[in-house]
């Protein structure tokens, strides 16, 4: 249905189509056995934690460093929005910083020099890291409130907690020699490849499995529902009048009448003829 309509395509029947299409997907449901058996299937593959060799290894760590890039690109785009535009954008293209955007790029400078000191904090600040935020924002004549020290430490711990994941997948790239070989060591320690090789695995394995559902069950069940979705539509005239509209429709059905009235007049003659 989604393919490209050519010149001789006949729309007769794209609305009957679309209806027949949107009613079976409602009528459709997954086979419960099918979900049961997926689950055992995803948690046996999770279960697994041996990577065998470096191409796996090099290929879950691309399956997380894209991963950790594309979240990277929403903070950087969520931190753009909450500070306004650099001064880059603020010269070459005459834009300005509202009053609440400035207070947040004021925030957020003082919360990355917090976090310059010590690059191992925890995910939450504590009551009197906010307090001593405040008082030093204050100091310079910017008045803040908590939760928008909140808000912006969110973001910028974000940025910071994932530019150092990037970092350190980098390292594990000539990890997988340690990792065989079960050395310790605290510079190298990849449990984050081996659990995103764990996660690249499963939906593979999952992809794979929902593939051979369909083909082998899915797919007749789905057809089974078209054909009864067909069926129903067959004994409901209000629909098919609804549903099958055009001039040729029309032209059709004045046809029929007149082959009707064309029927009663043979009759009617045939039957004079008998008279006679």
């Amino acid at each position: 249905m989604t393919e490209p309509k050519g010149k001789e395509h006949d729309d007769i029947f794209d609305k009957l189509k679309e209806a027949v299409k949107e009613e079976s997907i409602k009528r459709h449901k997954w086979n419960d056995f099918a979900e049961d058996s997926l689950r055992v299937i995803q948690h046996n593959a999770l279960e697994d934690r041996s990577i065998s060799d470096k191409q796996q290894w090099d290929a879950a760590i691309y399956f997380m460093e894209e991963a950790l890039q594309a979240r990277l690109q929403d903070t950087e785009n969520a931190i753009e929005n909450m500070i306004g535009p650099d001064w880059k954008k603020r010269w070459l293209y005459w834009q300005n910083r509202s009053q609440e955007q400035c207070v947040h790029n004021e925030t957020k400078n003082e919360l990355e020099k917090m976090l310059k000191c010590n690059e191992e904090h925890p995910a939450y600040l504590a009551s009197d890291e906010i307090t001593t935020v405040r008082k030093n924002l204050e100091s310079r004549g910017v008045e803040v409130d908590p939760s928008l020290i909140k808000d912006t430490w969110h973001q910028v711990y974000r940025r910071h907690f994932l530019k150092t994941a990037l970092n350190h997948c980098n390292l594990c790239r000539r990890g997988f020699y340690y990792y065989q070989r079960h050395f310790v060591d605290s510079e190298l320690e990849c449990n984050d490849v081996v659990l995103f090789w764990r996660i690249q695995r499963m939906l593979a394995i999952t992809a794979n499995t929902l593939r051979q559902q369909l083909t082998n069950t899915e797919v007749r069940r789905l057809e089974k529902n078209v054909k009864e979705v067909l069926e129903d539509f067959a004994e409901d005239g209000e629909k098919k009048v609804k549903l099958l509209t055009g001039k040729r429709v029309q032209l059709a059905e004045d046809l029929k009448k007149v082959r009707e009235i064309q029927e009663k007049l043979d009759a009617f003659i045939e039957a004079l003829h008998q008279e006679k």
